[in-house]
């Protein structure tokens, strides 16, 4: 991983990022040694994807054991979510710029140090309080492993860097409901929701030396610091439209996983285990189209697949209108390949869209949490209040008209990959 150090170190001697990033020269040492390296990276991501997870069914469960009402519970789920919007928007000059093996594995200390914390907690008060704290741990990972995987897989594959970063980082959130539900089982109660965080904060904490161990050091770029959101380059018309479509098709499949398909699987009469199953097969699928769809948009561009991941969206979201109108579990079953394969395509390469149009790759980093982070955020929220408004369907027909908007967006912007 020599070239990674010499191109961050030229960045830092003046000749910028973008040109260091765009180096043409592979990276020097045994191509074995390169192999284990990526290898290594990818198994962090996965362990970290376990880790972050984990806890993420229970954390609401933990709350109300704690004395929190329902509505605290819920704002609790959600505070995480405002920390990483926060320090993304503060941070667009200080996190995706720090040492990366340094910030993952701080990262996961500090999650771990929250997962401990929220163990212990004798209130919820306190418990709240160690989920701030994880916020912070999340948002340093969440910048530094994409900026990692762009650096090892080389100049000329963003798609396939951000798209194999994210069925990793998804293989491990398949799995961590299942064992972490399995670890609240062993005890029940209040002992096995504070047993399910501790072992949250071990394998965090196995991620961390994880990291330490397997991922190679690259140094700073530039001198991170907080400010006021900086995007430098992005304020073009194209670069805004490409910014709000990714929010939006990435947001569309929060609102789905999150807030509209849990009531589809209610309203059939179906509990956890029917909505896990679902759902594990929608990330199962997600990961293969993913790591496929991130390779193919670096051969023949990001238009086509993320125009193909939002057409295959809106036939989920039609066969879950049909399995809600028809009270039929086989139809809700079968909208799992193409939300799949929707999920997969627009996380992977609507990311890989806004970097393209990046004038370095920090900028990127920061430009694509920060359309995921308000996607994810806004989405989920109007699908919520039409949910709340007792319309479903209505909720189920927005994410389609979202997600058509999407299409006809990815055509009006045109390929954004050059070379």
């Amino acid at each position: 991983m020599a070239a990674l150090a010499v191109s961050t170190t030229r960045a830092r001697r003046g000749q910028g990022p973008a040109r260091a990033w765009a180096d043409p020269r592979p990276p020097r040492g045994p191509r074995g040694g390169r192999r284990r390296t990526t290898a290594g990276f990818y198994a962090v991501i996965s362990g970290s994807g376990l880790a972050l997870g984990f806890t993420a069914p229970i954390t609401a469960v933990l709350a109300v054991q704690l004395g929190a009402s329902p509505f605290m519970a819920g704002v609790s789920v959600a505070s995480l979510t405002a920390v990483v919007l926060v320090l993304d928007v503060f941070g667009t000059r200080a996190l995706p710029y720090l040492a990366p093996r340094g910030a993952i594995v701080v990262g996961m200390l500090v999650w771990a140090a929250g997962s401990f914390a929220s163990a212990l907690a004798p209130t919820f008060l306190l418990m709240e309080v160690s989920r701030l704290v994880q916020g912070v741990g999340l948002a340093l990972f969440a910048a530094a492993g994409p900026r990692l995987a762009m650096l090892l897989a080389g100049p000329g594959r963003v798609g396939r860097a951000l798209g194999e970063f994210q069925s990793a980082q998804t293989l491990g959130a398949v799995l961590a409901p299942l064992a972490g539900g399995a670890v609240v089982a062993v005890t029940g109660g209040v002992t096995g929701s504070r047993a399910a965080f501790a072992v949250c904060g071990v394998l965090a904490l196995l991620c961390a030396l994880g990291a330490r161990l397997a991922l190679p050091a690259v140094p700073a770029s530039g001198r991170p610091r907080l400010s006021m959101p900086a995007l430098p380059g992005l304020g073009t018309r194209r670069a805004l439209l490409v910014l709000a479509n990714a929010g939006a098709g990435q947001g569309v499949r929060a609102a789905l996983s999150l807030a509209v398909i849990p009531l589809v699987v209610g309203g059939l009469g179906h509990g956890g285990a029917a909505l896990g199953m679902l759902l594990t097969g929608v990330y199962t699928v997600e990961c293969v189209a993913g790591r496929v769809g991130g390779r193919w948009s670096d051969r023949r561009g990001r238009r086509a697949p993320i125009a193909l991941g939002a057409v295959c969206g809106v036939l989920g979201v039609l066969l879950v209108i049909g399995a809600h109108v028809a009270q039929d579990l086989v139809i809700l079953g079968a909208s799992a390949l193409p939300l799949g394969v929707a999920g997969g395509l627009l996380l992977a390469v609507m990311p890989a869209a806004v970097v393209d149009l990046s004038p370095v790759p920090e900028v990127g980093v920061s430009a694509m949490r920060l359309s995921r982070d308000v996607g994810f955020t806004i989405l989920p929220v109007v699908a919520g209040a039409l949910i709340s408004a007792g319309d479903v369907a209505g909720a189920l027909w927005f994410c389609a008209a979202v997600l058509a908007a999407v299409v006809v967006c990815a055509v009006a912007v045109g390929e954004t990959r050059t070379g």
